[in-house]
């Protein structure tokens, strides 16, 4: 019987001893695991989250950095072509200055031509006038003066 009253004494301690335990320590380690799980489950999320949240900003700055290139492709373009305007027109308008100086030029030489002709015809007349007067040893009327001059000038012309 002794040995029957100290096992149920034995059996009623242990139970005794997994009951407090149960209550002062794996119901709080329980808790205390429980609340670490959520705790890591948390900060998964968060980190999810921010991974998320991170993806989706560098999307944006990939985005924002084409947007950018595409938009510094087009000034570059619209440059070039305002610098090949800007360069026709320069030519263009260096092209009309030689064309005009050209013009000016031609205008300039058909005068002088022109003086030099008139010049010329002058000389030649009062070669013609001082000739005639030593062959003819006597004075030349203002008629008989233009009938040489003109005389002259057809000659001059024909030879030329």
């Amino acid at each position: 019987m002794n040995l029957n009253f100290t096992l149920i004494l034995q059996i009623l301690s242990f139970l005794i001893l997994l009951g407090l335990m149960t209550k002062f320590l794996y119901k709080p380690l329980i808790k205390m695991l429980d609340e670490r799980k959520d705790s890591v489950a948390s900060m998964l999320e968060n980190a999810q989250t921010a991974q998320e949240e991170a993806q989706k900003a560098a999307e944006k700055t990939q985005q924002a950095l084409n947007t950018a290139k595409k938009e510094a492709l087009e000034i570059k373009e619209e440059m070039r072509k305002v610098s090949d305007a800007e360069r026709l027109k320069i030519i263009k308008e260096a092209k009309q200055q030689a064309a005009s100086f050209i013009e000016i030029a031609k205008l300039d030489s058909q005068k002088e031509f022109k003086n030099l002709q008139k010049e010329l015809k002058r000389q030649i007349t009062e070669v013609s006038i001082a000739v005639t007067k030593k062959i003819l040893n006597r004075e030349v009327s203002p008629g008989e003066h233009q009938a040489l001059i003109d005389d002259c000038i057809k000659e001059i012309q024909n030879a030329s």
